[in-house]
């Protein structure tokens, strides 16, 4: 089931959903049901990653977005609610050009760097197809579980 209210979207390990990312109910109360606080800064962080989500942005990137409005969250704090929400299967983090970034699409997927350098996802059902195939092959080569993909083009 697909409830895109908007272009970001998160995967959540609840029945395999996939619930829209948007700053409303299913993330909300997602949180809430895990037993989250839904404080100012945990709400706007949700916030800046529906605004920035899909060019998958850095963390300096959330930082900076982040203390637009609050000056007086930490790093730390930051770090700890995007640390949750991966943990939460809500993101994704990985190692690009040597700074962590964040990945909302839980899909297999493409992801391409634009001229301007910021990382966009590329949705193509052929794509698709292939990066689903690969993934149960090498699942089956290497008998383990494949938990993502990660495919970077520049």
């Amino acid at each position: 089931m697909l409830l895109n209210r908007s272009e970001f979207y998160i995967k959540v390990p609840l029945d395999n959903f996939i619930w829209s990312w948007q700053y409303s109910l299913p993330v909300i109360d997602y949180l809430r049901n895990k037993g989250l606080r839904l404080t100012p800064q945990r709400l706007e962080l949700i916030r800046v990653l529906e605004k920035q989500g899909k060019y998958h942005p850095s963390f300096s990137e959330i930082c900076e977005a982040v203390w637009k409005k609050h000056k007086n969250v930490s790093q730390s704090t930051i770090l700890k609610n995007l640390t949750t929400f991966e943990e939460l299967g809500l993101i994704r983090a990985f190692s690009f050009r040597g700074e962590t970034h964040y990945e909302l699409n839980p899909e297999p997927h493409v992801n391409i760097i634009a001229k301007d350098g910021k990382i966009v996802d590329v949705e193509d059902d052929e794509l698709t197809k292939i990066l689903e195939k690969l993934v149960e092959r090498v699942s089956k080569k290497a008998g383990v579980r494949v938990r993502s993909l990660l495919v970077i083009m520049e």
